[in-house]
Order: C-alpha cells, then structure tokens, then sequence
C-alpha cells in the first residue's frame, strides 16, 4: 500500500536536504576513490557514506511531516495512513537509489578511467545494496512510528552501539571466547543483513536478500500497526 504522490512528494524533499545533498557529494566522490579493479565486487560503494545517508534519509521521515501538520492536511483526504506511511517509505527509497545509483555510475566510469575492467558481480552490488538500505529504511520508519524527532536514528545507532558494547566490551564475555562465534551469530539477525559481500556468489547471497525483504514487510507492518493507535495532534485554525 503506497501512496505514489506522498512518495513523489517525499523524494523531492529528501533530494533537497541539506543532509542529503552533503553526504550524497561525500559518497559519490567516495565512490569515485575507492573504485577498484577486476577483483573489486564492492564497485567503490563500501564506504562509510552508504550508511550514513541512509540514517539521513531515514531519520524523521514520519516526525518531519507530523510536526508541521502536514501530514495531518494530507489525511484529511481519502489516503489511509498505511498507504501514507507507505508513500513516504516508498519516496526515501527512490532517494537513496538515485544517491546511490550516480554513485555506482560514478564508480564504474572512475575504474573505466583507471584502466580497470569493470568486475560483472560487481552489477549485483547495486540491487542487492539498495535492498539493504530500503530495510534499514523501513527499520527506521518502524521507530518513527512512535518516537519524536530524529530519535528513531538515534535510537537503532544507540542499540548497535549497545550491543556491540556488549559483544567486545563486558568482562563476562571477554572471559568466555568461546561466546563469540554464537553472539556473532546472533548479531547476524538482529537486523537486515548486508547481502553485498557475496555479490560474487549470487546464490549464497540470496538468504540474507530474502531475510531483506522479510524485514522490509515486517517492519512496514509494525509501523503501520503503531502508527494506527496513535493519536495525532489536531492543529487549529
């Protein structure tokens, strides 16, 4: 359930933040250094940009509307607030596309330049990259369901900070090795996995992409189950 003008609507608005255009500049001119040759499936797009322009595009993405009131406005017509939580969701998703696509592209034409054959799987970092970034994107819709502001980037970048204090930093656990290959395997599913490193080896990559989409429909279901019993605040006149 999407609806298509809040999404139009909501890429414009998320191409045009000051955030956006600052950290897609970064990742784009990352991109266009870290391109590498034949052997480089990441095609210059491992940095560190990727993550942070998707807390950025995913951050406030419900409160931003809520607190204006405009997404009261929106409402008020025949859109339900699945297909609005929809749209918005939908909309970050074609800003981080377009982001990371001009940066791909940009990768691609660097390594050109440098006399690089342009790996193949290095074509499947993109879908597979993209898909990673759209569940961390629904992740962070989720939270904004019910929390204010950004805090719901703040809140899924203080939970990883958590627990990897918990993983590296506890004396119980730094006295017990034998605890960190199940802990690491834990941490494997406490959020979207990154299905990039194995664009090489589609097929062993096609679990993580599929726990990808399952993430995308749960969290966009849970989002849209709070989001439901919560009570907007009515603006006057």
């Amino acid at each position: 359930m999407i609806s298509w003008p809040v999404a139009r609507a909501t890429a414009r608005e998320k191409l045009r933040a000051a955030s956006t255009v600052a950290i897609g500049v970064c990742f784009v001119a990352g991109a266009a250094f870290e391109s590498g040759g034949a052997g480089d499936v990441y095609g210059g797009f491992s940095g560190i940009f990727f993550v942070l322009l998707t807390l950025a595009l995913g951050a406030g993405i419900l409160s931003d509307e809520l607190a204006s009131g405009h997404a009261q406005l929106v409402l008020l017509r025949p859109v339900t607030r699945a297909a609005w939580l929809g749209g918005r969701l939908a909309g970050a998703g074609i800003a981080l596309s377009i982001v990371a696509a001009a940066g791909f592209l940009v990768a691609a034409g660097a390594g050109a330049v440098r006399g690089h054959a342009f790996a193949l799987p290095s074509l499947a970092v993109l879908p597979l990259g993209l898909l990673w970034g759209f569940a961390w994107l629904a992740v962070l819709v989720a939270a904004g369901a019910v929390l204010p502001g950004w805090s719901n980037a703040g809140a899924v970048v203080l939970a990883a900070v958590a627990w990897n204090a918990i993983r590296f930093s506890l004396p119980a656990v730094a006295q017990h090795p034998e605890w960190a290959k199940p802990l690491a395997q834990i941490a494997g599913y406490l959020g979207p996995q990154d299905p990039r490193p194995l664009a090489a080896h589609l097929r062993d990559g096609l679990g993580p992409a599929l726990y990808d989409v399952t993430w995308v429909f749960f969290a966009w279901l849970v989002a849209a189950l709070l989001f439901n019993r919560r009570e907007l605040a009515r603006r006057g006149p």
